[in-house]
């Protein structure tokens, strides 16, 4: 057993529109990860470490689509295929990454009881935070929920999933400044559970998150961190 912290999963976007090679906007290399996504989960429900994961839920008119009828905030119009179009199967996640005790986090701001509630009552062993757009943190509620599941302690998140060169990195440069801004904790990058959409873009995406200061790990020394 590791030391004295608290070990957070943080399964980013392990969803079949990116893992399965008929997904709308497959990760070429996300489908040999199949089995590391499920010990690192199963892991965590072994050892009651908690995981925080994201998912992409979008409606099927969400701007980020080709031919979406209106723009993004800032006038984007990013042109993706449709993916992850909430309660289509593209949008579940992998078989064996979901637990019995999972919870959604909608991507609508929720008052300090109501989030409280959510992530307390009952137990839940997963939250799962939906977002529209690559960061975890654009959920409005994943910072407070962060403090609810850590409760002061100083956390080790233990970041994997999809995509690298994307999602992957802003999750982990997000939760870099997360905890830079706390003075405390560090983060983990899971270099063999994760994908890239451009080989050369994900190397440089794990490079810039070590130069920042998370760790790359390989999935065994995940295992050993809960």
């Amino acid at each position: 057993m590791l030391a004295a912290m608290k070990t957070v999963f943080v399964d980013v976007d392990v969803q079949h529109d990116f893992c399965d090679p008929g997904g709308a906007l497959f990760v070429r290399g996300a489908d040999a990860l199949g089995d590391a996504f499920r010990a690192l989960t199963a892991r965590a429900v072994e050892r009651a470490a908690p995981i925080v994961g994201s998912v992409d839920s979008h409606a099927f008119d969400a701007w980020e689509f080709a031919g979406a009828p209106e723009p993004g905030p800032r006038g984007e119009r990013p042109g993706f295929p449709p993916h992850c179009v909430k309660g289509t199967s593209g949008w579940l996640k992998v078989p064996g990454t979901m637990t019995s005790r999972a919870r959604f986090i909608p991507n609508t701001p929720l008052a300090a009881d109501a989030l409280s509630r959510l992530v307390r009552a009952h137990g839940p062993t997963q939250l799962l935070l939906e977002k529209e757009v690559y960061s975890l943190f654009a959920n409005p509620n994943a910072g407070a929920l962060l403090e609810l599941v850590l409760a002061d302690e100083a956390p080790r998140f233990v970041v994997y999933g999809v995509a690298t060169d994307y999602c992957v990195r802003a999750a982990c440069e997000g939760l870099l400044d997360w905890v830079a801004a706390r003075g405390r904790g560090e983060v983990w990058l899971v270099g063999d559970a994760v994908a890239a959409v451009v080989e050369a873009d994900g190397v440089a995406a794990i490079e810039g998150c070590r130069a920042r200061g998370a760790r790359v790990v390989r999935v065994a020394d995940a295992l050993e961190a809960a």
